[in-house]
This record gives C-alpha cells, sequence and structure tokens, in this order.
C-alpha cells in the first residue's frame, strides 16, 4: 500500500516568497510544522493508502482529467486558517485564478478520481499548540493579503508520501500533462 495525493508542483520563485513567509511563522505565538521547502506543493486531493492496482487505476483517471482542460493561470495569495480561526490546525495560502479553471479541475477531479478533495492550497504549516491565539489572529492579519506570485499550471503529479520521524517524504510517481 501506498500513501497517495494529487497536486502540482511550484516554481521556485514561488517557494522562495513561502519560505520568507514561514520564517515570519516560525516567530509566531504557536507551535508548528513548517511545510519543508523541498516538500512544497498544492494539494488537489489526499487520496490515501491505495494498493499497486489502484495506483495504476489512479494515473489512468488522472490522466483521463487532464486531457479535458488546457494550461491555468494562477496566483497563490492569501493566508487561509484551516478549518476556522476558532480551531487553528493549518496555515496555508489560497489559490486562485481568473477563470474559473482551477476549480473546475478540483470538480473533475473529484468526480472522476474521488479523494478527500479541499479547495486547492498551499500549506504553510501544521500547527500543533496556539499560545495566544488573540496575538497570533492579530499578527496573522498582516499577512492576509500576501502574494506569492503568479504562475502556469501545466501538469497534475500524483505523489507518494512516506511518513517518517523527521516528517513527509514526497515522491512523484506520475505526471499529466493538461490538455
Amino acid at each position: 500500500m501506498v500513501r497517495c495525493f494529487i497536486a502540482v508542483a511550484v516554481p521556485e520563485e514561488v517557494k522562495i516568497r513561502v519560505s520568507h513567509l514561514q520564517k515570519q511563522l516560525k516567530e509566531m505565538p504557536m507551535d508548528c510544522k513548517l511545510v519543508e521547502d523541498e516538500n512544497i506543493h498544492i494539494t488537489l486531493s489526499f487520496l490515501g493508502e491505495l494498493s499497486s492496482e489502484e495506483v495504476e487505476n489512479m494515473k489512468k483517471r488522472i490522466g483521463d482529467v487532464c486531457k479535458k482542460f488546457s494550461k491555468i493561470e494562477t496566483k497563490v495569495c492569501g493566508l487561509k486558517i484551516i478549518p476556522s480561526e476558532s480551531y487553528i490546525r493549518v496555515i496555508a495560502l489560497d489559490v486562485f485564478d481568473h477563470d474559473g479553471k482551477l476549480q473546475q479541475l478540483s470538480d473533475e477531479i473529484k468526480k472522476i478520481v474521488g479523494g478527500d478533495v479541499k479547495p486547492p492550497h498551499l500549506t504553510l504549516c501544521r500547527v500543533r499548540d496556539v499560545e495566544n491565539k488573540n496575538e497570533l489572529l492579530s499578527k496573522l492579519k498582516v499577512w492576509k493579503g500576501f502574494d506569492a506570485g503568479s504562475f502556469t499550471i501545466s501538469k497534475i503529479m500524483l505523489m507518494k508520501s512516506e511518513l517518517s520521524r523527521d516528517g513527509p517524504a514526497y515522491e512523484v510517481i506520475h505526471t499529466s500533462e493538461l490538455g
């Protein structure tokens, strides 16, 4: 069994801006685990544990979805607290496009591929504990309009995630080009 998810790679210039923001998050009144630079990606769907047969099936399904879409111009911006300000578990950045194609892609992944599909986002950190929620929320407001940059999504990846004491290690096991 292989733990899998569907993701979009993020260009280096966006990763640099994200890394800068993460350094600021580390100074805030919370205990959190930052996503390592090499693991920064946009999440489209978490699939969970798959057999080798299911992985092969997912490759085909992802390819079928990608054929329906051309490249998508996106912008990574706007701090997002997941699931809510009253229960902070993840701090992420939203991912937008101007013509709604990214949401259509997400909807199609949900319909054809399945998994735990959430609105596309880029996880910055996972929050273990908040020392002072009001202070944290006040400091996070400064970063609400943060802009990590724009880029073109041209492919979707099926990723393998291996968990260890040092954190997850990700590996691309399949890539499908859009359009």
